[in-house]
């Protein structure tokens, strides 16, 4: 599936470098519209993400995004800020079809696991953000600023007890930089468990990335910089996701 993606900061379409803020890179287009071009162009599913409420829970977009996915006939799943079983029974009334959860999922283990129990593990979204090191993937925290305790697998193997499919990958070091995805993270990932269905994010910059990621069996690739660049567009990625 091929998962075009939005991020949001000062109400503005953003791109960051490798998840720091003081890299923004802000674009021109209105949020609405630009989700809604996203859906005309036959996107089964869209990715948002509030920057603001990412980096402080009180600064949330909530009511900028909401306003903007109103009109959407497709599923949309959203991250940034979300911090509590409010904010998750928010954004699920507010329409969205899943939430993803980052932070809170490696250092509030079990608070995300009542959640789930509570709101369905279909409605999850586990975002983990990982950095390469001697010891194998680390996932990292609070905007990427700090190291998990667990490793990657091991957080893995806690929600898919759970219940959980959809987990959102991103190796750091790939992140907005256009040089191509993390392939040696989806392979591991895919080889350790094949029945979850992998996001890949980060890096991907032409087709041919899209059609590598498909043959390792990822779930599905999220856009963000290489479709605000016109690096190519939505039916491209289709087409070329469909014929890998």
């Amino acid at each position: 599936m091929i998962i075009p993606a939005l991020d949001v900061l000062q109400n503005q379409i953003v791109r960051l470098y490798q998840g720091k803020y003081d890299t923004a890179q802000f674009y021109p287009f209105e949020l609405g519209a630009r989700l809604q071009d996203y859906e005309n162009s036959g996107a089964g599913k869209l990715h948002l993400v509030d920057l603001e409420g990412a980096r402080d829970p009180n600064k949330k977009q909530w009511q900028h995004i909401q306003a903007a996915t109103k009109a959407l006939n497709v599923p949309y799943q959203v991250g940034g800020g979300i911090r509590s079983e409010q904010d998750v029974a928010d954004w699920l009334e507010a329409g969205a079809n899943q939430v993803v959860i980052g932070s809170m999922a490696v250092e509030k283990r079990e608070q995300v696991k009542a959640w789930i129990e509570k709101f369905g593990s279909e409605h999850f979204v586990i975002a983990l953000d990982v950095n390469k090191t001697d010891n194998g993937w680390a996932p990292a925290t609070h905007g990427w600023l700090s190291e998990s305790e667990f490793g990657l697998f091991e957080l893995v193997d806690f929600y898919v007890a759970l219940g959980v499919v959809d987990f959102l990958c991103t190796d750091i070091s790939k992140d907005g930089t256009m040089t191509g995805p993390s392939f040696a993270l989806y392979e591991d990932l895919t080889n350790h468990n094949s029945e979850i269905k992998v996001q890949a994010s980060g890096g991907v910059s032409s087709l041919d990335d899209i059609a590598k990621l498909k043959k390792l069996g990822v779930g599905g690739v999220i856009l963000g910089k290489s479709l605000l660049d016109g690096a190519f567009n939505v039916e491209e990625a289709l087409a070329c996701y469909q014929n890998a």
